[in-house]
């Protein structure tokens, strides 16, 4: 193979002898000294659309002539797909435009890399990072490879109709083919996350969910009484659908209010209610969506968003979205939240010896223990937080969790027994996966 790139080499050489050498610097830096299969249509236009404009020449003629070069070198290697690319009006343009601004050549780099077909696209059940680790390396590599075969085979044709459809399709089939051990690259990389998000420095009180590991990693699918759950919440959005006048103040109707609670037989005090602060279900429920982005105000009026109305229509979308709100937040929320989802699941379906917990021991007390031994202090910095504190914290989630049924006992926040139900269950399950699987910032 080396061989064969010599040849090619000194035949352009003979041509033109600086475009032999720009040329060869180039495919070096884009081999990193492998062999020529080593390369990808991915990584050729990486190269010629962001590498090259912004890691090496700022002169606009010099990168010219460096992706001209080596695109009469690939057409020597009868690599006329990466000649192509090379060659291409879309590469001179992009180009050009990092000599308008940076930000527009970064903009005509993604927009090219995305319409080219090759770059995989984000899933529902994988969204890609920006930090990544080694499994999630390998995963995008391959699936961009896939991706390359596929449009070359015309499996994927970019720019045809449904074409991205198509190509979710693809790469989701490549990403969740098990290997010989029966591990599919997406678990790799759900694997890699999870063990990285429980491994956080920053979040000892995580150490604790280690035992939750393989749960993590899998996550659990809607329950078949999902729908019947999610009843409050999209009754709610039906509501929204026609839109629900507010008070001055921002509040929801009272005749809303009123009509909500004898529809799901809500307990009040006073009852019936004056108002939506009178209704904690309905204070967990407002807040949701309005952290789901399902919602909005419009003047004196709280309707649909496009993302709510696309929810309401799907009940498996909803469910992952009303989860994955639950831990919309961080710092010592997030941890406190955290806390109780797995102080729950710990001790489900029923628990014994070591998890089983005191009945006149509260859930917000044996959170706040396991913070105050993982150092969180809470808003009081060097202090350990009190109860008080975790059950403002938890207060919100806890109604949340009651209203949709998924836990058993009463008041979370009392003293008692409580049980997440089987619904509970997959619920807090989702939440955590969501969350552990979610792209790190940083590594």
């Amino acid at each position: 193979m080396q061989e064969t790139v010599a040849s090619a080499l000194a035949q352009l050489a003979r041509l033109d002898a600086r475009a032999a050498q720009v040329a060869e610097n180039a495919l070096s830096t884009l081999t990193a000294g492998q062999s020529l299969q080593s390369l990808t249509q991915y990584g050729v236009q990486k190269f010629c659309w962001y590498v090259l404009p912004v890691r090496f020449s700022a002169d606009p003629a010099e990168r010219l002539f460096t992706t001209r070069s080596l695109g009469r070198l690939f057409a020597l290697l009868d690599l006329d797909r990466y000649a192509l690319i090379c060659t291409a009006d879309a590469t001179e343009e992009i180009l050009a435009a990092y000599t308008v601004s940076h930000d527009s050549g970064l903009q005509g780099y993604r927009r090219a890399m995305r319409s080219s077909g090759v770059e995989p696209p984000d899933l529902a059940e994988l969204t890609w990072g920006t930090a990544l680790g080694s499994a999630e390396i390998e995963a995008f590599e391959a699936t961009s490879a896939s991706l390359e075969l596929a449009v070359a085979l015309e499996d994927v044709r970019p720019g045809g109709r449904g074409w991205r459809a198509a190509q979710e399709q693809h790469a989701r089939t490549f990403l969740t083919q098990p290997d010989p051990q029966g591990r599919s690259r997406l678990d790799r990389v759900r694997e890699e996350r999870v063990r990285g998000w429980l491994g956080s420095p920053s979040h000892p009180h995580r150490q604790r969910l280690w035992p939750l590991l393989g749960r993590l990693i899998s996550g659990a699918e809607p329950p078949h009484d999902a729908a019947e759950a999610l009843a409050p919440v999209r009754r709610l959005l039906d509501h929204a659908d026609e839109g629900i006048v507010l008070t001055q103040i921002g509040y929801i109707s009272p005749t809303v209010v009123r009509g909500l609670c004898a529809e799901f037989g809500w307990s009040t005090s006073p009852s019936p209610p004056r108002s939506e602060t009178d209704v904690m279900q309905l204070i967990a429920l407002h807040k949701l969506l309005r952290t789901m982005r399902a919602v909005r105000r419009s003047g004196r009026r709280l309707v649909l968003t496009r993302r709510g109305r696309q929810l309401h229509a799907d009940t498996a979308a909803l469910w992952r979205a009303v989860a994955e709100a639950a831990l919309d937040t961080d710092g010592f929320a997030q941890a406190t939240t955290e806390t109780l989802l797995g102080l729950l699941l710990s001790r489900s379906p029923k628990a014994t010896g070591s998890h089983a917990r005191a009945e006149d021991t509260t859930i917000a007390e044996e959170a706040r223990l396991v913070l105050a031994e993982s150092g969180w202090g809470g808003d009081r910095p060097g202090r350990t937080p009190d109860t008080q504190q975790v059950r403002s914290v938890l207060i919100t989630v806890t109604w949340l969790l009651e209203t949709l049924g998924f836990v058993t006992g009463g008041d979370l926040l009392s003293g008692g027994s409580h049980q997440l139900t089987k619904a509970g269950r997959s619920f807090a399950l989702t939440a955590m996966h969501l969350s552990a699987t979610t792209p790190p910032a940083s590594l």
